[in-house]
């Protein structure tokens, strides 16, 4: 690790550790690799049985495994089959919450559409998430050629 400035150490310092920060980013790439399965299994076992998801942000929320699982099965189904989901840039990290952009391609559709959208996590200490929140909208929405 680099040495950081006096002001960023103080502060990380004070913040709350959680789960290693390698295996958060595990858990993004293997979020995003599951969705390209179109494997909804692999999806939910990386969340707690009571886990919280909320896709996009200002969406009711789908509370344990069973409501997600219904949450993602019909995702696929209106994508017209899985989704191409590739991280866009670092994963960040502060404790046991991860947050990371990613690009979404419903590559089964037709038209094909893309989709920035930016996930933010949080662990247990099992390494389960316990909640996720996408943040996208329709500004985020771009039709393929």
């Amino acid at each position: 690790m680099t040495d950081l400035p006096d002001m960023a150490a103080g502060m990380l310092s004070e913040a709350a550790q959680g789960v290693s920060p390698a295996h958060i980013r595990d858990v993004f790439v293997r979020y995003g690799a599951a969705h390209t399965a179109g494997d909804v299994d692999r999806i939910l076992a990386l969340f707690s049985e009571d886990a919280v998801l909320r896709d996009p942000a200002n969406a009711p929320e789908h509370r344990g495994k069973p409501a997600m699982r219904t949450f993602f099965e019909a995702g696929i189904e209106a994508s017209g089959g899985p989704i191409e989901m590739t991280l866009e840039g670092d994963v960040r990290i502060a404790g046991n919450e991860g947050a990371a952009a990613y690009i979404v391609r419903t590559v089964s559709s037709s038209p094909v559409f893309r989709v920035a959208t930016l996930d933010v996590m949080t662990f247990d200490a099992d390494g389960l998430i316990t909640q996720m929140v996408a943040y996208w909208g329709p500004d985020n929405f771009a039709q393929e050629q």
